[in-house]
């Protein structure tokens, strides 16, 4: 967790040119994928797509990154057994929450980059999904195992 939080960090210190350049080269790869006459569009109509397309690999980015963030958090608080596991999940989310609002307050002091409630708002989701995913798998198996008990 630890880890993907210090790559959370090294994606959002990167300047805003360098983070375009890396969108940017995944939405290339994306529009030629889906898109083969690209090429034959006005130059307006290959903007909008790029810009779109750029928008999307962008918040979704910032959704799955924090996704996996929300498990590994969610894995690190299941460590303090002593504690309800919907305590430990809750504590999982506060994290993430938190870690989200840093994030972007760490980005206003970086050149190009800005404070966004809105990727506060994906983020925390990300994580958010993620936890309630994990939490209604403990509960289906915890159920499953007292229904296997009781048969």
């Amino acid at each position: 967790m630890i880890i993907w939080a210090a790559l959370i960090f090294v994606m959002s210190a990167q300047p805003a040119k360098e983070s375009s350049q890396l969108s940017g080269g995944i939405v290339s790869k994306m529009i030629s994928t889906m898109c083969s006459d690209f090429e034959d569009l006005t130059p307006s109509q290959q903007t909008k797509i790029t810009y779109n397309a750029t928008f999307i690999v962008r918040k979704t980015a910032h959704f799955f990154e924090y996704f996996i963030l929300g498990l590994l958090a969610c894995i690190a608080a299941n460590t303090f057994q002593k504690y309800k596991f919907s305590i430990r999940a809750l504590s999982a989310a506060i994290f993430c929450t938190l870690y989200a609002v840093s994030d972007e307050i760490h980005q206003c002091f970086v050149p190009g980059r800005a404070c966004r409630f809105g990727d506060m708002c994906i983020d925390t989701a990300g994580s958010i999904l993620a936890i309630v995913l994990l939490v209604l798998i403990v509960s289906i198996k915890k159920k499953h195992k007292s229904g296997e008990v009781n048969a």
